[in-house]
């Protein structure tokens, strides 16, 4: 029996906000989604689901829903930019597959697992105020909301974690990533793997995602803060990934300047301190990570499995609270910290990028498999 006497108050409808409602009403806790956002909406992109995340979704009963409205995928290609494939590999598919799928895809399915009434829309955070008995969390234009404890889940720039832990700014880490769905038709997406082309100082990621639509991301380093120009995201994406393999630059010429998404790539260092009493913080708001392992989102679904597990044995809420977040350091900290060096590798140019490439050409292909194996094993439903 849960050792929590009230509901959940959680500061954010993304995808870890979601997720930790869908675990913790499974456990018996009651919870409240508040999102800031008028409408529950994604920006127009893919994102990849590794088995340590589908894993917990089937767990959920959600996988196949996901799996209707994304694309399972077994392969995945480093390539140069002329189209060389430097690497292909087998992605760890062992017990659960891997997934790639339109955020938005995968937030409605997430959204469509809760009751209505648990989701409150408009509802930007203001502030909290503690009590030994609970927490009481203030919203403009919806007024106040009391729970027994509070989840911040409301990403990189949380308000609730400046909050409690008052640590500034994340680190910007020297690049951007643009990303943007093209039009279906503009390539066959049938058969194509997922694909990362490497270049000097540029990436792109190639992404199926199913329903014959086909995501991609671009990388290239400038300083923070750099404007695109008067012509705009996609003009300037053409000239950088010019010359570049099939089907790059038909799906940039093939992606309307609106559903392009720049977003500069932030991380922050791991600390072990992610909240206070009846606090807590979940995804991005507790360990951002930069997006090149693509563990972001797959990390705030594990987030809110292990909360609700530890809550679930826990004999008081606080201490339920700190086990949780003991739990989740190692994992997270381990991940940030590879996926910031692979964007740094990814990110070299001239005899770095060489050594790179060559690296990636001569390896054999089982030792990235057996890399990512170690992180997609993990079970965060156990």
């Amino acid at each position: 029996m849960s050792a929590v006497s009230g509901p959940a108050v959680i500061v954010g409808g993304g995808i870890g906000g979601l997720s930790a409602a869908i675990a913790l009403r499974r456990a018996g806790i009651e919870a409240l989604v508040f999102e800031r956002a008028p409408e529950l909406r994604e920006l127009g992109a893919g994102i990849g689901l590794w088995p340590n995340a589908t894993r917990v979704l089937r767990h959920w009963g959600l996988l196949d829903e996901v799996l209707r409205r994304g694309r399972r995928v077994e392969v995945g290609d480093m390539r140069a930019s002329d189209g060389r494939v430097l690497t292909r590999m087998r992605l760890p598919d062992d017990d659960c597959p891997f997934v790639l799928i339109h955020r938005a895809e995968l937030h409605a399915a997430l959204a469509d697992a809760l009751p209505p009434w648990a989701i409150h829309l408009g509802c930007d955070f203001h502030g909290l105020r503690e009590s030994p008995s609970g927490v009481t969390a203030r919203f403009g234009g919806c007024g106040e909301a009391e729970g027994a404890f509070l989840v911040g889940a409301d990403g990189l720039w949380s308000g609730v974690r400046q909050a409690v832990l008052g640590d500034g700014r994340p680190v910007y880490r020297g690049y951007p990533v643009w990303r943007g769905v093209a039009d279906e038709g503009a390539v066959d997406p049938d058969d194509l793997p997922l694909i990362e082309t490497l270049g000097e100082g540029r990436r792109f990621g190639t992404v199926p995602i199913g329903g014959g639509r086909v995501a991609w991301w671009a990388t290239a380093n400038e300083p923070e803060g750099t404007d695109d120009g008067p012509e705009g995201s996609r003009a300037r994406l053409l000239r950088l990934f010019r010359g570049w393999h099939h089907p790059i630059p038909q799906l940039l010429e093939a992606t309307p300047e609106e559903r392009i998404v720049k977003s500069p790539t932030y991380d922050r260092p791991p600390v072990r301190r992610w909240g206070r009493g009846r606090i807590t913080l979940l995804g991005d708001a507790a360990h951002p990570t930069t997006p090149n392992l693509g563990q972001g989102g797959c990390m705030a679904i594990e987030d809110g499995a292990v909360l609700a597990r530890c809550l679930s044995e826990a004999a008081d809420l606080e201490s339920g609270l700190r086990a949780y977040e003991a739990e989740r350091y190692g994992r997270t900290t381990l991940i940030t910290r590879m996926s910031l060096l692979t964007g740094r590798i990814g990110q070299w140019s001239g005899a770095g990028a060489r050594l790179r490439d060559a690296f990636y050409r001569f390896s054999p292909p089982k030792t990235a498999t057996r890399v990512l194996r170690r992180l997609t094993t993990y079970d965060a439903t156990a």
